[in-house]
């Protein structure tokens, strides 16, 4: 290879390079917990040792606290946490149920009790009601919420309507393909929003903001929403960020099966069809189903990797929807009258259309010869000139079986 031809490939392959580290230290979930360890007088403890241990994945992490009692640890991936403190003198610390939220800081500042390092105090954490270490404006939506919400469709991407500022669609309305969400938050136009699924962008820029596909609830851990005056590192939107945050395994193994049906037998008619006397024995006929599993647990081989199932671990989840439905949602669908082509139609032969009062157009109405202007010969199109995608798509349509029309061309 020439040195020109080496110095190339050498920048192409830097570029590529800094293209995956710019990516790799971008957007992200992992968070932050710090804080600060005092002793009763509320001087700082230094070389105070902390450990931070996930209540999901019992994953640990172990820190000391600096000259100042100040501890840190990064790179942490959002959920519950308990933070221990051990130092000498002092009774060991520990606080449970710590939330950390998707790429956010929590503080656990720890006040330490003078006494032998056998004895413990234990401490419940408290919900925290402001995020200090952040300006931005931010929603989340938690797992228990999730878990207590009613989704139609059960698209988790509807949670995003539940933050101040979104103004969205109607949460009743069936969703679970591809959707926007809320199409504004605070004034944004849709497509200035961004839809992420665990930090990967997923918005059909060409669609006006749409979704690609959408996730399923049952595997979705967090819905978080930053709104406003978020860290520069989101970019790509001037918007609202709709963050959906997968469930992951943990230490122990749990799975699930579930269905959710829909079906005409199990559902009243409505008040339309019943004052309709050809559609009022049965309700509009739906037939829907979305049902899935999913499974989760500890990689490990006994004796010999991951032997105490707090190193890797695993998740899946499928979910499927199977809906038929034969009515539309329009006021003259949902009463069970529509006006299909007639029988004679289906045959290329239009002389109906030629009486006044036909209940197609209630006028006259005359098919000429595109290719030469002139009316074909009562209304009839020859055999010979008739189109097989034509006659497809008028056998696509159900046979009319109204003889005397309602409503004026209620025909089927």
């Amino acid at each position: 290879m020439s040195q020109g031809r080496y110095r190339i490939v050498c920048l192409l392959c830097l570029g590529a390079l800094l293209t995956i580290v710019r990516t790799s230290f971008g957007q992200s979930d992992l968070g932050s917990i710090v804080g600060f360890i005092k002793d009763p007088s509320g001087a700082t403890v230094p070389k105070a040792v902390v450990i931070i241990k996930s209540e999901a994945t019992a994953v640990e992490r172990r820190t000391t606290s600096n000259e100042s009692g100040y501890y840190v640890v990064t790179n942490v991936p959002p959920g519950l946490y308990s933070v221990s403190v051990e130092a000498p003198g002092f009774k060991s610390f520990e606080v449970t149920h710590n939330k950390l939220d998707p790429n956010a800081t929590a503080t656990v500042d720890v006040a330490m009790a003078v006494g032998a390092p056998t004895e413990t105090v234990e401490v419940s954490a408290a919900a925290t009601t402001l995020q200090s270490e952040s300006a931005a404006i931010q929603g989340l939506v938690t797992r228990e919420q999730i878990d207590m919400l009613e989704l139609n469709g059960r698209n988790p991407i509807g949670l995003a309507g539940l933050v101040p500022g979104a103004r969205g669609n109607n949460m009743a309305n069936l969703s679970f393909n591809f959707s926007q969400g809320p199409s504004n938050f605070n004034g944004s136009r849709n497509p200035e929003n961004l839809i992420t699924f665990d930090g990967a962008p997923a918005t059909r820029t060409r669609s006006n903001g749409t979704s690609l596909g959408a996730a399923d609830v049952d595997s979705t851990q967090e819905v978080q929403i930053l709104t406003a005056d978020y860290a520069a590192e989101y970019g790509r939107s001037s918007g609202a960020q709709i963050r959906i945050l997968t469930r992951s395994g943990s230490s122990q193994f749990h799975g699930a099966a579930y269905e959710y049906l829909r079906n005409t037998d199990l559902n009243a008619n409505t008040w339309t069809r019943n004052a309709n006397p050809f559609t009022a024995s049965t309700a509009p006929p739906i037939h829907y189903n979305q049902f899935g599993y999913n499974l989760g647990g500890p990689f490990y081989i006994p004796g010999k990797f991951n032997a105490d199932k707090n190193k890797v671990f695993w998740y899946w989840g499928q979910e499927w929807v199977r809906y038929h439905w034969t009515e539309s949602g329009s006021s003259v669908g949902t009463a069970g009258l529509l006006t299909v082509p007639s029988v004679l139609m289906r045959q290329g032969n239009f002389s109906e259309l030629l009486n006044p009062d036909n209940i197609f157009y209630n006028k006259q109405v005359i098919i000429k010869d595109p290719n030469t202007g002139n009316p074909f010969s009562g209304n009839i199109i020859p055999k010979d000139r008739l189109s097989p995608n034509g006659l497809g798509i008028l056998n696509a349509w159900p046979v009319p079986n109204l003889v005397n029309p309602i409503g004026g061309n209620g025909n089927w």
